[in-house]
């Protein structure tokens, strides 16, 4: 009796996990270096004089993708 990973799992559900991952392996830290280097503008505003709402632009964004990654995933446990 040989049975196949289909009648386990089916591909098309297997499919769409490693999607999601890939998209999730690359938006999350991508989000986090954008916040960062809003973090190093700031940073360089403050020490030269200068307008910091650049940096904050970029933070805000990061923080914001982050947010939206960890409020998707939850909407998608919860609703099933």
């Amino acid at each position: 009796m040989i049975a196949s990973l289909g009648d386990y799992l089916p591909l098309e559900d297997l499919g769409k996990i490693v999607l999601v991952c890939l998209v999730v392996a690359v938006l999350a830290p991508s989000a986090v270096s954008v916040a960062i280097v809003g973090l190093d503008r700031r940073s360089a505003a403050a020490e030269h004089r200068t307008s910091r709402t650049a940096g904050t632009g970029l933070v805000v964004v990061g923080v914001g993708v982050l947010a939206a990654l960890v409020a998707v995933g939850l909407y998608a446990l919860v609703n099933r």
